[in-house]
């Protein structure tokens, strides 16, 4: 009976530990990028392989590892799971990045060309621009924070598959791109709910701070709404395949964990960004690839 118990607690454990490690370790943040760079694909119907998504994976990775690490003595006290998981880690954690790195440059080599290397080395710097300079700009200037991650979000989720492939940017690639920008606004705006008391401490003008959690919340329903019109625009125009309105199930989607958010405290928001806010653009290829198989289906 007690082998039966201890069975049970290390296998807890075990999960346990694997879930912070997923979360806290960036892991699940960083599959967006990959999500937004097959979501294009899809979308452009075009096939992409592996070794592309993964160097897309790689990118954000990196830049979310460096900023969570970097941050560990502010998230004490605003994400006090996080910074327990990265002082856990604190030694190693450089040879962690230099892996990464090293993963990213030998991947480069063997399947990416020129035009992409030099986007993605714009992009990692751009990345890590915020927290080593621009971080500043964010006390004077409101939502420059939101705006600046959402364009960087933006930019490399539409425009990996068009460099890789070195096809021309048409009004299709920019509606997407509108799309991809207006839904990760909103998005990175509820992220920052969470950080509410550590963004008032260090002087930062993000939206939260100004309106307040409840007002944020329902600014983010109106902008998620808003997000859809370059889709239906695209559609209307015939640029962008009519199975795409499927997406319109994520605005459900968003909704849903915005009134989860209404009544949560700061663990619990902490945990909802991390899970089903993120979750939320790791589910579009799937839902994207699955409504582009109807109409094969159908005519079998």
């Amino acid at each position: 009976m007690n082998e039966h118990i201890n069975v049970q607690n290390d296998f807890s454990r075990h999960l346990s530990q694997l879930q912070d490690e997923i979360v806290y370790g960036g892991y699940l943040a960083a599959l967006c990028s990959p999500a937004f760079v097959f979501s294009v694909s899809v979308l452009a119907n075009i096939k992409v392989g592996l070794p592309i998504l993964v160097i897309a994976y790689l990118i954000p990775l990196m830049v979310y590892s460096y900023d969570y690490y970097r941050d560990m003595d502010k998230d004490m006290a605003t994400n006090s799971e996080r910074a327990a998981y990265f002082n856990k880690k604190a030694k190693i954690y450089p040879f962690i990045m230099a892996s990464y790195a090293v993963l990213l440059v030998s991947l480069l080599i063997l399947f990416s060309n020129y035009e992409l290397i030099l986007f993605i080395l714009v992009t990692v710097l751009v990345g890590m621009l915020y927290t080593f300079g621009l971080k500043g700009i964010t006390k004077k200037v409101p939502g420059f924070k939101n705006i600046y991650t959402a364009l960087t979000w933006a930019i490399a989720g539409t425009f990996f598959i068009p460099l890789y492939y070195s096809m021309n940017l048409n009004l299709a690639f920019m509606l997407i791109f509108l799309f991809i920008f207006l839904k990760c606004l909103p998005n990175i705006i509820f992220f920052d709910i969470k950080d509410i008391e550590g963004d008032k401490k260090e002087g930062l003008k993000t939206v939260p701070v100004l309106i307040g959690k409840e007002n944020t919340l329902n600014l983010l329903r109106g902008m998620n709404i808003i997000a859809f019109l370059p889709l239906f625009a695209g559609v209307y125009l015939h640029l962008i395949p009519a199975f795409t309105l499927v997406m319109l199930v994520f605005l459900a989607y968003s909704f849903h964990y915005m009134k989860k958010a209404s009544n949560a405290n700061a663990d619990e928001m902490s945990l909802i960004s991390q899970t089903l806010a993120d979750a939320e653009f790791i589910l579009w290829p799937l839902v994207l690839f699955a409504a582009s198989m109807i109409p094969t289906i159908l005519t079998l």
